[in-house]
């Protein structure tokens, strides 16, 4: 039994298709949390870009006692992302520790 612990760290950088305001872009981003936050129980925080209405950037974190459990879960929210309608993911960039 290890006495360790992984903790997964992924940065998310977003265009926000058709998005017109600020109160569109929050619209879309608070969806988009609370859906990763329920599918992948992932803690999610905005940061950065809060003031561009077509930018968003994410942070998420997951931790776990095994690193193959944290890689996969940050890569299914990755996928799920991808798929989310409304946004593109320009960048990402993940980091176990």
């Amino acid at each position: 039994m290890s006495d360790s612990f992984y903790v997964g760290r992924c940065d998310l950088d977003l265009h926000i298709d058709n998005c017109q305001s600020l109160k569109d872009k929050r619209r879309i981003v608070s969806s988009l949390k609370e859906k990763l936050k329920q599918r992948y129980n992932v803690a999610v925080c905005e940061f950065g870009d809060l003031s561009l209405w077509q930018r968003a950037r994410l942070g998420l974190v997951t931790c776990s006692n095994e690193r193959e459990h944290v890689n996969n879960s940050l890569r299914a929210t990755l996928e799920y992302v991808e798929g989310f309608h409304d946004v593109a993911l320009l960048n990402y960039d993940i980091t176990i520790t």
